[in-house]
This record gives structure tokens, C-alpha cells and sequence, in this order.
């Protein structure tokens, strides 16, 4: 991930048959479609059947604020659109205007939109933190509004929807705000609300002596409003080093230690020991002796497969630490507070090369 002593809606194809217009009617938005139907919203759980009686066969259920596309009135009954067949429903339990909104989330991973009709895989994701207005729930599946030119509805697994999520980045040394590398400032306007900061590498990095740009950088995240944290890079093999390191990662923090949030132990380097007992231990001798120097709020950083290969999770001390995973895939795949979900390819306004794209899902580390 990192090289030693160097880190720091228009859809197009939302069905032919619903692509739904902006512009409000009467309190209805109206579907630009073949058919003409009208969006309106079931008011409580409806019952859907295959004719216009209540003694027809029942081919399924929406759930309160569901979409119901409407054709036509028979009756006491609409004439619906439902998983891309005709169907009926009891029109008293159909309103007009725009439904309630269950709850606003945010895209907990790369979230996959499907057709709301036909359930088929839409091609139009929603990337990491977009918000997400969530009007109702079915089993394990949420009706979801999308934006993009039109509004209008499809349907996401829930555990791709979340209540929190922030957008956050992680830096290496040569990107310092002080060296002319970053300008927070215009991180935090490009949507982003934490950054994590290497502050040390080992037992004797940065040397003493040298110029280190730490301490600026984390006022300067401060005062541009973002959260600022820090990790340092672990690179002891015996306990007596990862007690020497913390040390050094408590001197280097210090200075500014009333701005920080957390402070993450790195562990991610192949020349660690393979010994997965001794490598556990190491580690959460420095956490100790992290705490023991006043160092509270910690985390431990490693990959998706060293985490599981190189450690043993059960032992590792995480009882009121965070667990900040590294995994460049579509999805996590795990429990975590930090996802960091792309490696140095990313590239924004005011930050002098590439660098790490991280997501949170604690309030503790987005603010």
C-alpha cells in the first residue's frame, strides 16, 4: 500500500417504461412514459391481485411509501404496473404526492441499483457516501430515490445502505500541507470530512532533529474543518521495539495531541514475524504502552487478507478500539470503521498527486 518511509442520475436504462420527470403536477410527479402512468405511493401495506376483485388470486404486497405506477382507475381498484405485469390494487390505500420518507442513508459500498419492475441489475451505481432517501423496506430489500436528471425509484440490498458514512483520506509524509503538497482547505470543499496523517515509522522515524511536517499538518486539517487522526507505520519484531515505537508515535503526537481523534497502529509490512502469536502480542504491547502514555482512542490498520493471516483477530485487543481495513474491491466484506477502499490512485483539487480514499462509518472519525 504504502512504500517505506515515503506515506505520510439520468440512468440510462431505467426501464423503458419509467423514465420519471422532475416536474410536479399537482402534488404527482409524472412519468415520462409510453403509457402515461402516474407514480403515487401505497399509504400502509397494500395487497396486489391479478384482477380488479378482492377474491382474485394474490400475487404479492408493497409496503408503505412503496411506488405504485398506475394506469388506470376501475372502479375501487387501480390498474398497476407490478414486477412488469398488470396487476390490481385497492386504490383506497394509494395516495398521491410524494411519500415519506422512511430515513436519508448513505452507500455503505459500491451500491448496485436494480430495476424496481423487473429486478434486473440497473447500469448506473451509486459510488461510497452518496446519500440515499429510503422510502420503504421488503424483506431485505429497500426502495430507494436516485437522482440524476429525473428522480425516481429503484431497489438496493440494505446492507449496501447505511446511516453514517463519510468520505476521509489518508496521507503520506511527501504530501505535506506546509511543503506546498496539499491545501485541506480544498479537501474539505471536495466533500471529504477526516484526514489520517502518518506521524512515525519504527522506533527512530522520523529523526530526531529533522524537519517533520505532522504537527502542521494536523492544525492545518483542524482549521480547514476536518478530523484529523494519525497512524504510525509498525515495524517492530520483539515487544521491547513495539513498546520503544509507541513511544516514539506518543512524542511525535504531543505537540497536538488536544486536535487528534485517533491514533492507528499500521501493521502491514512482510518483514514482520509470520509467528501469528508473537506478531498479536507485539501489537498489543504497543497499544498498552500507547495507553499507558495517555493515548486513549486507538485503532489498529492492516489489509484485508493480513488482517485475517498474519494476526489473530480474537486476541487482538479491539474492545474499544477501531478497526480501520484496507480491501480494494467493490465491497468490504467485513465489520470495520474505516474502509480504506482504494490504494494511491486517487486524485482530487488541492492535493499534489494521488493518495489513499478512505470511508468511515464512525461518527468518532467523521465528525
Amino acid at each position: 500500500m504504502r512504500k517505506k518511509y515515503a506515506r505520510l442520475l439520468l440512468f440510462p436504462m431505467l426501464i423503458a417504461a419509467f423514465l420519471i420527470s422532475s416536474i410536479i403536477i399537482t402534488g404527482e410527479p409524472l412519468v415520462a412514459h409510453a403509457s402515461g402512468a402516474l407514480v403515487k405511493h401505497a399509504s400502509r401495506t397494500i395487497t396486489i391481485h391479478s384482477k380488479a376483485s378482492s377474491s382474485s388470486k394474490v400475487v404479492g404486497k408493497l409496503p408503505a411509501n412503496a411506488p405504485v405506477f398506475v394506469y388506470r382507475s376501475i372502479g375501487s381498484y387501480y390498474r398497476i404496473n407490478y414486477k412488469n405485469k398488470i396487476a390490481y390494487t385497492y386504490k383506497k390505500y394509494v395516495a398521491g404526492g410524494s411519500p415519506k420518507v422512511r430515513y436519508t442513508g448513505y452507500a455503505a459500498d459500491t451500491v448496485y441499483l436494480h430495476s424496481i419492475l423487473t429486478g434486473k441489475t440497473m447500469k448506473t451505481t451509486l459510488y461510497l457516501a452518496t446519500p440515499i432517501k429510503v422510502y420503504a423496506k421488503q424483506g431485505h430489500w429497500l426502495t430507494i430515490g436516485y437522482s440524476g436528471g429525473y428522480h425516481g425509484y429503484a431497489v438496493t440490498y440494505d446492507s449496501h445502505v447505511v446511516r453514517y458514512a463519510k468520505r476521509g483520506i489518508d496521507l503520506f509524509y511527501d504530501q505535506s500541507s506546509a511543503s506546498g503538497g496539499l491545501d485541506f482547505k480544498k479537501v474539505k470543499q471536495a466533500g471529504f470530512h477526516f484526514a489520517i496523517i502518518k506521524a512515525s515509522e519504527g522506533k527512530d522515524y522520523p529523526v530526531a532533529g529533522t524537519k517533520s511536517y505532522f504537527v502542521q499538518d494536523v492544525q492545518n486539517a483542524s482549521k480547514a474543518g476536518l478530523k484529523a487522526h494519525a497512524y504510525h507505520m509498525f515495524d517492530a519484531t520483539k515487544i521491547s521495539d513495539a513498546q520503544l515505537e509507541a513511544d516514539q508515535f506518543a512524542r511525535q503526537m504531543n505537540p497536538v495531541k488536544k486536535l487528534l481523534g485517533y491514533a492507528f497502529v499500521d501493521v502491514e509490512y512482510k518483514n514482520l514475524t509470520h509467528n501469528q502469536t508473537d506478531l498479536t502480542n507485539e501489537v498489543n504491547a504497543f497499544i498498552n504502552e500507547l495507553k499507558k502514555k495517555g493515548y486513549t482512542h486507538v485503532g489498529i490498520y492492516s489489509n484485508y487478507y493480513y488482517y485475517q493471516e498474519r494476526l489473530i483477530p480474537s486476541k487482538l485487543l479491539l474492545k474499544g478500539n477501531l478497526l480501520w481495513i484496507a480491501r480494494y474491491n467493490a465491497t468490504l466484506g467485513m465489520k470495520a470503521d474505516v474502509w480504506q477502499h482504494r490504494d494511491t490512485n486517487c486524485t482530487i483539487k488541492g492535493v499534489k498527486g494521488k493518495f489513499d480514499f478512505d470511508l468511515t462509518y464512525n461518527r468518532a472519525i467523521g465528525g
